[in-house]
C-alpha cells in the first residue's frame, strides 16, 4: 500500500506570537508555494496532539504545550487518490518565549505575519474557510470536508460546527 491509497493522518498548528500568526510557504505538494500552518504526519503510536507539538519543534524550533484543537478536517484529491484527515490545531506562545524560527528548510520558509500581511498571502482554500474557527473565542471545534479533483479545483465542501 502506499501514500497515494491510504488515508494519512496529520496535525497543522497556527501558532501566534501576539497578533502575529506562523505560517509556512510550502516547498512540497500538496499546496506547494502557498502559505499554511506548520505541521506533518503522525508516527506510530502518537496522539494528534502529541504529533501537533512535535511537528512544531521539528519545523520551527519552537516549543509550544497545550495546543488547542480547532478544526477536525478531511480533505481528498480523487485524482491523486488520497485522503488526509488533519487535525487543526492554535496554540500561543507565552510573553517573553523565544520566536525565533528556525530558517528556510525543506518544508519551507517561515515567517510571522500579521493580520494585514495574512490577507495578501496566497493560502490554499481550505485554510481560509476554516480561519473563523481558529480565530473564534469559543471552544466549539469545526468539522469539515473538502474534495478537490487535483488541489486546486474544488469539487465539494461541507463545513460543520459542533
Amino acid at each position: 500500500m502506499t501514500t497515494r491509497d491510504q488515508i494519512v493522518i496529520g496535525s497543522l498548528c497556527y501558532v501566534f506570537r501576539g497578533e502575529d500568526v506562523l505560517l509556512l510557504r510550502r516547498n512540497n505538494p500538496p499546496h506547494a508555494g502557498l502559505w499554511s500552518p506548520p505541521g506533518g504526519k503522525l508516527e506510530f503510536g502518537e496522539s494528534p496532539v502529541e504529533c501537533c507539538i512535535r511537528e512544531i519543534r521539528e519545523e520551527t524550533g519552537l516549543h509550544i504545550t497545550a495546543p488547542t484543537l480547532r478544526v477536525i478536517q478531511t480533505a481528498v484529491d480523487v485524482a491523486v487518490p488520497i485522503h488526509w484527515q488533519l487535525y487543526v490545531f492554535r496554540a500561543s506562545l507565552p510573553d517573553g518565549a523565544a520566536s525565533d524560527v528556525q530558517p528556510a528548510h525543506a518544508e519551507g520558509e517561515l515567517r510571522w505575519l500579521s493580520p494585514q500581511a495574512l490577507a495578501e498571502v496566497e493560502r490554499p482554500h481550505a485554510d481560509r474557510v476554516t480561519w473563523r474557527a481558529i480565530m473564534a473565542d469559543t471552544l466549539d471545534v469545526w468539522q469539515c470536508k473538502f474534495v478537490y479533483d487535483t488541489p486546486a479545483t474544488l469539487v465539494s465542501e461541507v463545513v460543520s460546527i459542533h
